[in-house]
């Protein structure tokens, strides 16, 4: 098969996947994608102006005292974690609508894992995930469901084929198409009776209060040039700020502190490319490499997995700087810096405190990291990389026996690409003619530490146009976390990349989206038709 991946069944613990149902779950029966129409014919069926608004959506059992209630539950955002909750929600027998503001959902989904669409990774730990919330919060809602069970989803219900990539150890669906992974998820919602929205803008929210239920507010959605429009029970779904091109805006963010009363954790590009200058001055574009990349100088409430983010301490003494390792050995040398999965997994750290320092102005104001984050400064969080993994040890082997004639750059090139072995001796200010045997000690000792803890120099990032996610969002310690409940809002839930979460590379984005959606749907739903 295409790219390397193979069937699912052929998996041992797939299988195991596979026999997973969702009959116990509470959420209805199966969706059988086979027994609608083809996806064009639903989804002009299903596509609704702007202007077909009101109360066409209301329950022919409502009463007159709530014949203006269109919705059971109004799902702001048609992406991943916004169809994943509308799916739960209507098969649990919510009236269901998504507002999408572009003419197509999952626009996301459509380019992810270069089109191709990495759903899921074959397995997950906490420390996959980031969050400046109490860790514990994100842990319980990853908790909720699995990789087994969103496997068992995806196939059964949603009807996808899917394989594993074992280099890469995540499932793509075997047609190798995003594409087929969108129309496939928004097949199965419109089956399950959701209606969606397109061209449907929801800028603000608007608390109604009920005076025979006071506390159990329902929601006004202001719309862009439509008259305003009631729901139970909202989603908050709208994304975070990266790739601005698909229609994220970071208007939900700006509902959830000024219409909620949230208070955010500064959303920052995550997951993105960083720029500088290559090593000895050369320009390495196109250059990949297997590295050994770790963050240096991370504070220890700050580091890179889960499970370290932002734990606070009683004691007076601050806390030592850590160091966090990227888990994967990708590294990709671009036009304008660096990027790879190994740089992306940690390019956070380096990128969380420059959104902290800009937090009093635009989003896009700057860029650039100050010089004491590119390794200038001992305090400063920095990239310090292994080109080959090899200790300085064996290259100090390499580097001093059987001398000979060889040229130093030519032991150099045994072990690294040609074009990164002469780069690096430029770094090193060591000439390319210059022999083993006639290499100085005090030249040998820079070149090692050039091969095996060069501090990469980071100068600035590609912002949110080229960040794969949004850092920061609504903190998880406003929301009730075994529902996704808003504790400041009652009947506003919150999923996905709008929360303060977000996985490394590798499925992990898309197992938040589907988890949080579907914890979000359902209890949205069940609150909805008072079965709390």
């Amino acid at each position: 098969l295409a790219m390397g991946v193979v069937p699912a069944s052929a998996s041992a613990a797939t299988a195991v996947a596979a026999r997973f149902s969702y009959r116990g779950l509470g959420v209805g029966s199966r969706v059988k994608p086979g027994g609608v129409s083809s996806p064009n014919q639903v989804l002009r069926a299903r596509r609704l102006s702007s202007s077909s608004a009101g109360c066409f959506f209301a329950s022919a059992a409502s009463s007159s005292s709530d014949k203006s209630i269109c919705v059971d539950v109004a799902v702001l955002g048609g992406g991943a974690a916004g169809l994943t909750a509308a799916y739960f929600a209507a098969k649990s027998g919510a009236k269901v609508v998504v507002y999408e503001r572009t003419k197509e959902t999952g626009k996301k989904i459509l380019m992810s894992g270069g089109a191709r669409c990495n759903v899921l990774p074959v397995s997950a730990r906490v420390e996959d995930f980031v969050t400046e919330s109490t860790p514990r919060l994100m842990k319980n809602v990853l908790a909720s469901w699995n990789v087994e069970r969103c496997y068992a989803w995806l196939v059964d219900d949603v009807g996808l084929a899917l394989g594993i990539e074992h280099v890469s150890n995540k499932y793509f669906p075997l047609s190798n198409s995003s594409r087929e992974v969108r129309d496939k998820l928004l097949q199965a919602c419109l089956a399950a009776g959701v209606t969606v929205r397109y061209e449907t803008s929801v800028t603000s929210l608007r608390r109604v209060e009920d005076a025979n239920d006071p506390g159990n507010p329902q929601w006004g959605l202001r719309v862009t040039d439509a008259p305003e429009e009631q729901a139970r029970m909202v989603v908050m779904a709208m994304g975070g700020l990266s790739f601005p091109a698909v229609g994220t805006d970071g208007t939900g963010y700006a509902i959830a502190k000024r219409d909620l009363g949230h208070v955010l954790k500064e959303p920052y590009p995550a997951l993105v490319p960083l720029t500088g200058n290559h090593p000895g001055g050369e320009r390495l574009p196109g250059l990949s490499v297997d590295v050994q990349l770790e963050c240096a100088n991370v504070d220890a409430g700050d580091a890179s997995t889960g499970a370290g983010d932002n734990q606070t301490t009683t004691k007076k003494k601050k806390p030592k700087p850590k160091k966090a390792k990227a888990t994967r050995e990708g590294f990709l040398f671009t036009h304008r810096g660096f990027s790879g999965p190994s740089v992306l997994d940690l390019s956070h750290n380096l990128v969380r405190p420059l959104a902290r320092a800009n937090a009093s102005g635009s989003q896009e104001k700057n860029t650039a990291i100050e010089s004491g984050s590119s390794g200038n400064s001992q305090n400063s969080p920095s990239l310090v990389v292994n080109w080959s993994g090899d200790t300085r040890d064996v290259w100090q082997t390499r580097l001093t026996e059987n001398p000979g004639k060889t040229l130093v750059v030519t032991r150099v090139r045994e072990s690294l690409p040609s074009r990164l072995a002469d780069a690096l001796l430029l770094e090193s200010k060591i000439d390319a003619s210059t022999k083993i045997a006639d290499l100085r000690k005090d030249h040998r000792a820079r070149l090692l530490d050039v091969l095996t803890k060069y501090v990469i120099q980071v100068d600035g990032h590609q912002g949110y146009r080229k960040a794969e996610v949004t850092g920061g969002g609504v903190s998880l310690d406003d929301i009730d976390t075994k529902s996704m409940e808003s504790k400041l809002s009652p009947n506003v839930f919150f999923c996905g990349e709008v929360c303060d979460v977000f996985g490394r590379i590798g499925g992990f984005n898309f197992l938040w989206a589907w988890t949080s959606g579907r914890l979000a749907g359902i209890s949205a739903a069940k609150k909805a038709l008072g079965q709390e």
